[in-house]
């Protein structure tokens, strides 16, 4: 069986980190800011001081981990997170005191960056259409 016939894998979670004993900070960012809904972590990670977040795709999860080491300054690595009004959401960062980075302009993806309390990147975006199909 070739790839082409099988089903596509899906995204069942992202994991990011946090300082340890940042948990307040962690929480008022994804869940006061950005408004995400925590939901319990298994027992048998509790003790590991793991945070879960649902998010709009049911299933799908942001993982947040404890970890001494910081988040590289400057890193590209990051997640992405599709909003239905981009103006919105870009308000709400800066009203929160999030510096915003402005992106490379995308065909139909108009889209900004802006980095959590930890120096995660994170990449807001409005699909407003499909670029290929639109010949972009």
């Amino acid at each position: 069986m070739s790839v082409n016939e099988r089903e596509l894998p899906k995204f069942q979670h992202v994991t990011i980190t946090f300082l340890p004993g940042e948990q307040t900070r962690l929480r008022s960012f994804y869940a006061g800011v950005l408004g995400f809904s925590e939901k319990p972590v298994p027992k048998v990670v509790q003790p590991l001081g793991w945070i879960w977040f649902e998010t709009a795709v049911p299933g799908v999860e942001l993982h947040c981990v404890p970890d001494p080491v910081p988040v590289p300054a400057g890193t590209r690595h990051h997640f992405c997170l599709e909003v239905d009004d981009l103006h919105v959401r870009r308000a709400a960062l800066m009203e929160a005191g999030v510096r915003l980075i402005e992106a490379t302009p995308l065909p139909l993806r108009p889209r900004f960056f802006a980095r959590d309390p930890f120096n995660n990147l994170i990449e807001f975006v409005k699909v407003e259409g499909d670029y290929i199909a639109a010949g972009l």
